[in-house]
């Protein structure tokens, strides 16, 4: 059942939805005037998202209002059916509204609902296009595991300018996010790609490019052997969700031209491990492991650790989370001494700043297609 005061009202069809969107913005620009203020319509991005299921509809439903002011939008959500009955006929439903974004009600920017029943995925392209808004960039936005290889996700995935997705929803991240390295070539448009956990990875990337701003641990770059990076999982390790840790991974790698020595292998309690070969050709140890760490979200990298030898000595790199999780301690130990050791602030990642974070970028992330494509290799 639609909860119309979150969808908006229902509408028979694409022009009965647009005439009722019409005549909300011409109310409220009626009433703005009486009260000697301006009102404007304002979408500078057309944001399409595609959900399986309410809960995920509604936090996407959230973040974009919150975004409003700053990403004025025509957003369109699709919510379909998490395990359609190819057996029942097919349905599409439109919902619209125009949300209030500030208490000055001075900018509209308008969400549409587009709910899809049954077998009902190949006719979503014919929904979808009608409502865009031409001449704007758009973002679609798929919410858990992206059906790759499907017609009606290729078809989407072509329009846009750029996809956005979470591999933190995914359910099998170490065979999807390998995957999607190919996504974004289909049909004649390249659409650049964004997983909102690449985002989330930002800080600790910085952490680990400040240690080797020191000249002579620099040069270790070239002598690392081992690496180490743990990530939360649940009280009871059921939720393995290594994405994090694998783009990482395939991050460092890709900075330091390491090539796969094995595919990735099962270890004990969920993690992998495997070997990668530098450009001199020695062999470099990998592990991810998972660790129960309370406060932690499933998946979130937990520590790193990288493992260096040169000249008989052995120099170790450390990231870890400190028990606020807001922070983080970054520790050089030489031969077991510690020798440098500073604590930084680890920056807020909820979905609305990474969203917001995202909507401002149009281009691809070379770096982040490198990662994919040593994921590729070890998948």
């Amino acid at each position: 059942m639609i909860d119309t005061g979150v969808w908006g009202d229902p509408s028979p069809s694409v022009s009965a939805l647009e005439r009722d969107l019409a005549r909300v913005r011409r109310g409220r620009s009626a009433h703005a005037r009486e009260q000697v203020a301006t009102v404007a319509r304002a979408a500078v991005v057309n944001i399409v998202v595609v959900a399986r299921r309410e809960i995920h509809a509604l936090r996407a439903s959230r973040t974009i209002e919150e975004l409003a002011m700053r990403h004025p939008s025509r957003a369109i959500v699709v919510l379909g059916d998490a395990h359609p009955d190819e057996r029942a006929s097919s349905a599409v439903s439109l919902y619209g509204r125009v949300p209030e974004v500030d208490q000055f009600d001075q900018v509209h920017f308008e969400q549409i609902l587009v709910r899809a029943r049954g077998p009902a995925d190949r006719r979503l392209l014919s929904v979808v296009v009608p409502l865009l808004v031409p001449d704007l960039p758009l973002f679609l936005w798929w919410t858990e595991t992206p059906p790759i290889g499907t017609r009606h996700f290729e078809d989407l995935v072509a329009l846009a300018s750029r996809l956005v997705v979470d591999s933190a929803d995914f359910a099998r991240p170490e065979r999807t996010i390998p995957a999607l390295a190919s996504v974004c070539f289909v049909g004649a448009q390249h659409c650049a790609l964004t997983d909102l956990n690449w985002t989330r990875l930002t800080a600790w990337r910085e952490l680990l490019t400040q240690f080797f701003d020191v000249p002579a641990w620099r040069a270790l770059l070239r002598s690392v052997d081992g690496m180490r990076v743990s990530f939360a999982v649940d009280a009871d390790g059921r939720e393995i969700q290594p994405s994090q840790a694998l783009l990482l991974i395939g991050w460092i790698a890709a900075r330091l031209g390491w090539r796969p020595a094995e595919r990735m292998a099962p270890s004990e309690a969920g993690g992998l491990l495997f070997g990668m070969i530098r450009p001199d050709g020695q062999r470099v140890r990998v592990r991810v492991r998972p660790r129960f760490d309370r406060g932690l979200e499933e998946g979130d990298v937990s520590g790193v650790r990288i493992e260096a030898f040169a000249g008989g000595t052995r120099t170790e790199f450390r990231i870890t989370r400190l028990d606020e999780r807001r922070y983080a301690s970054g520790t050089v130990r030489v031969d077991g001494k510690i020798v440098s050791e500073r604590v930084v602030p680890l920056p807020a990642t909820d979905v609305v700043e990474l969203l917001g974070e995202e909507l401002t970028i149009l281009a691809s992330d070379r770096m982040y297609e490198e990662a994919l494509a040593v994921l590729v290799a070890l998948a």
